[in-house]
């Protein structure tokens, strides 16, 4: 009952304008109803045209000069989300620095806003993952993971972080908390980073616990689908929900328990566009608010998290594969030497020798290579100029596969044949190696195999990867060729090999993330080996084998790596010993982007001074992003280290709002970046 108020903030999704919020008198015959959440119809624009929008909420003031027109009738009366759901969205808007209704926009399926729900139509294509057999399995845990779950319930944290090898089962943990919360009558949401994974995790899931009261919200599913989501999530009938990073925004009823796999993952972090969240911290906003369990799991967890939970006797381990599987054997070949005898292919005289093998003997095998498209660049021989996007600062990526050019940031284009753009050359040679590339050299090396590529390239149709995986799993795939989407998550016994064709690839970015990175994905894709009861085998192929990071990920020892990884961390003011807020000032005209970021980094730097908090809150730059040019736009960052959480975070963005930039000048904000390229 709002009878107090006068007006209500609606939330309205206009033609080309996208979604925007406008303040409405509430007629006296609605007062008593009116709700948060609540569907209504409202006049807009000149034509007084009837649009469906939602009520975000109450006031009973307006700015002078605002004439406000009445709602004109209450849609739908049951909410479609909560108080709570509202106090996260605002959350978020605050925290990441951006407007609710950009957050809503993120949120809400923009189809949400056709006035007349019964227009909508059913899902045409029913979702692979629940053809399966409704037949439910019981698995039994062994005597680690039970010790694991037992703490975790005597312990009872907010947050518990779950640091197993691979292949040491956390997953079955995570179903016997499952279980407990569904007895309790809550419910789950079970984020994965990567959409084949998700598709991986439901069938297991499905599996265990039948396909009722289970549902799925990530990109590749369609508004028909979201939108049967969103109405079995308003009723309740949804007791367990499947999603990559934007689940986390779906509204699901009496929450009890947030599962987040493979945490470390860097996908859990949205960069463009706005908000630029990270889904960890939702949930963790998320748990605070419904009083819920946020189980965050991984075999090389996040710096962050790990450093939180020891800090916070939040930690638990399983050092033993399930069914005490032995580890797989990791060798390293060193591809200096395969080109001093003369081989010049992707494939190194032991990686082709051990594929042979393994397939003959019945068994599977993935090869990595953590770059999609089929070659890395292109450059003139003539002239020695890399091909580059006109519109961004990084070269185009050759496609075997449509015969183009590609910028994997702005889609630019260029069908094949070129010139060189320098000196008109048709002398043009693709370097380095992609998966279409790794994919073309392996048909022509193992003729005889049955060989897939599993890629973002290779996902354009809907239930493709899910058809992928179902082939591999039932033997027939022999290879299986991908990007870092294969190298989580994999849990196929019959694989007894994996090859990495550039271990190096990485570690090489210019980043103070890329040694995580590296590590993660190295001992990530070795675990996909050797599950079942045969052996399993790895080989890293590198140009670099000294790389002590390299070492670590071949012995599967994370410790070791982390404690490396924490001291160089403290001693830069690295996270997690600092929060960092990166600012990004771009523009058509380098001269006006760079000296806003050092106007902008002045002002910071004697605003901090006059707060007695510039040794706290640490100010680096302005320098030229590494990629410093995307879509025309040349861009200069400051990177800010905030030592004191809180108060630091609050003091940057309040000096962010006081800026006033030209209409040139495009200010860009991200809170928490995972990279800063």
């Amino acid at each position: 009952m709002h009878a107090d108020y006068k007006y209500a903030l609606v939330l309205v999704d206009i033609n080309k304008l996208g979604s925007k919020t406008f303040s409405y008198l509430i007629p006296d015959n609605l007062k008593e109803n009116i709700k948060i959440g609540q569907a209504v119809s409202v006049p807009f624009g000149r034509r007084k045209e009837n649009l469906k929008a939602y009520v975000v909420g109450f006031s009973s003031y307006l700015e002078k000069g605002i004439k406000p027109k009445a709602i004109d009738e209450i849609l739908e009366y049951q909410p479609l989300f909560t108080n709570e759901y509202l106090k996260l969205l605002d959350w978020v808007s605050t925290y990441y620095y951006c407007d609710i209704q950009t957050v809503l926009n993120t949120a809400l399926p923009q189809k949400f806003f056709e006035k007349n729900v019964k227009k909508y139509r059913k899902p045409k294509i029913k979702n692979e993952i629940f053809e399966i057999s409704k037949i439910k399995t019981n698995n039994t845990l062994s005597n680690e993971q039970k010790k694991v779950y037992d703490e975790i319930k005597r312990i009872n944290p907010k947050t518990s972080l779950i640091y197993g090898i691979t292949g040491s089962g956390k997953t079955e943990i995570y179903f016997k908390l499952m279980e407990d919360a569904i007895k309790k009558g809550k419910n789950v949401i079970f984020l994965a980073p990567e959409i084949a994974l998700v598709s991986q995790l439901v069938i297991r899931t499905t599996e265990h616990f039948g396909t009722d009261s289970i549902a799925i919200w990530h990109s590749s599913i369609t508004e028909a689908e979201k939108y049967e989501t969103w109405k079995k999530l308003r009723n309740n009938e949804i007791k367990i929900l499947f999603g990559a990073r934007s689940a986390i925004f779906a509204p699901i009823q009496n929450l009890g328990l947030i599962i987040i796999d493979e945490e470390h993952d860097s996908s859990y972090k949205q960069n463009m566009p706005n908000p630029r969240y990270n889904a960890k911290d939702v949930a963790k906003k998320l748990c605070e608010l419904y009083d819920a369990k946020l189980i965050l799991g991984s075999a090389t967890p996040s710096i962050e998290s790990y450093y939180e939970a020891v800090n916070t006797n939040s930690l638990f381990t399983l050092k033993e594969r399930y069914n005490n599987a032995s580890l797989p054997k990791v060798v390293v070949v060193d591809m200096r030497q395969e080109r001093f005898e003369r081989n010049y292919t992707l494939f190194s005289k032991t990686l082709v020798e051990n594929t042979k093998k393994t397939i003959e003997n019945g068994n599977q095998a993935i090869f990595l290579i953590n770059r999609r498209g089929f070659a890395t660049y292109t450059q003139c021989l003539e002239c020695g100029k890399v091909v580059e996007c006109k519109k961004c600062a990084i070269p185009l990526i050759y496609h075997a596969q449509t015969n183009s050019y590609k910028c994997h940031y702005c889609n630019y284009e260029l069908k094949a044949p070129i010139r060189c753009p320098s000196c008109n050359s048709e002398a043009l040679e693709n370097f380095g190696a992609g998966s279409q590339k790794v994919e073309l050299q392996a048909r022509e090396i193992f003729k005889d195999y049955r060989i897939e590529r599993l890629d973002s390239d290779s996902l354009s149709k809907k239930n493709e990867h899910i058809k992928i995986l179902k082939r591999f799993q039932n033997k027939e795939i022999d290879i299986l060729i991908g990007t870092q989407m294969i190298a989580k998550g994999l849990d196929n016994k019959n694989v007894t090999l994996v090859g990495v064709i550039n271990a190096d690839l990485s570690f090489n970015l210019p980043d103070y993330r890329s040694s995580e990175r590296g590590f993660s994905i190295l001992t990530q894709v070795a675990g996909r080996s050797g599950r079942g009861e045969e052996e399993g085998k790895v080989i890293f192929q590198t140009y670099n084998e000294d790389n002590i990071f390299l070492k670590d990920a071949q012995n599967q020892d994370y410790e070791n790596f982390y404690k490396s990884e924490i001291e160089l961390r403290k001693l830069f003011d690295y996270p997690p010993y600092s929060k960092m807020i990166r600012i990004i000032l771009s523009s058509k005209n380098e001269y006006r982007a760079e000296k806003s970021a050092l106007e902008i980094e002045l002002h910071l730097s004697e605003y901090l001074k006059k707060l007695s908090l510039d040794e706290t809150i640490l100010v680096l730059g302005p320098s030229p992003c590494v990629i410093n040019k995307i879509k025309d736009e040349y861009r200069f960052n400051i990177l800010i280290k905030n030592k004191i959480d809180e108060l630091g975070h609050r003091t940057v963005l309040r000096f962010l709002k006081s800026i006033k930039l030209p209409s040139d000048i495009k200010l860009t904000v991200d809170i928490d970046p995972l990279d800063i390229l």
